[in-house]
């Protein structure tokens, strides 16, 4: 019976050991795989953030056929900074009421029903369209009787009449202030609704 004891013993002993050695064999396997993985993600990072440095300075350095620095670093610099300036929030204004333009040739639609919205980034610029929604609208009205249905059908028909539109205010608010170089303008133009029938 001694020898039983002695010998269950043992085997418990062996137990132990064998389930010690395999959590060790299992927190060394994960040790090593969290140190791995971290090396390659700085790995990574290091190579990346090295390569996007190497293109920054060499898209910096422009030389000319001489070799000395030509004259598009600066100007580069100077769009750089201009671009890092903020713009103000931006400003919607809407160009009520609805516009409605018939179509000349009705075969497929007859008119098309839609409202617009301008965004700028300066209230003047609002206020200069409130002053001048005559002179806007009746060129709005007379960029929009040259639509054809096929293409006010397409996106791209209608995001081309968006930029128009941008352009015509623009072009008009230089008009009617007098002011050729008018530096605040209206950035962009969205529609609201859009049916065609």
């Amino acid at each position: 019976m001694a020898k039983e004891a002695e010998d269950q013993e043992n085997e418990e002993g062996v137990e132990e050991k064998g389930k010690s050695s395999t959590l060790k064999i299992i927190i060394i396997a994960i040790l090593a795989t969290v140190l791995l993985g971290g090396g390659l993600v700085g790995a990574t990072f290091y190579f990346v953030s090295g390569m996007q440095s190497a293109e920054a300075d060499s898209s910096k350095k422009v030389k000319s056929e001489d070799g000395a620095d030509s004259e598009e670093e600066g100007e580069d610099e100077e769009e750089d900074e201009e671009e890092e300036e903020p713009k103000g929030p931006a400003i919607y204004h809407s160009m009520d009421p609805k516009f409605v333009v018939s179509f000349r040739d009705q075969r497929v639609a007859r008119f098309m029903q839609f409202s617009i919205e301008v965004m700028a980034r300066d209230k003047a610029v609002m206020d200069l369209i409130d002053e001048h929604s005559p002179a806007i609208r009746s060129n709005l009205i007379m960029l929009f009787d040259s639509q054809d249905n096929a293409t006010m059908s397409t996106r791209e028909g209608k995001q081309q009449l968006l930029a128009n539109v941008v352009s015509d205010i623009n072009e008009t608010l230089k008009t009617m202030t007098g002011k050729d170089e008018l530096e605040v303008v209206v950035e962009s133009a969205y529609f609201t609704s859009f049916v065609i029938q």
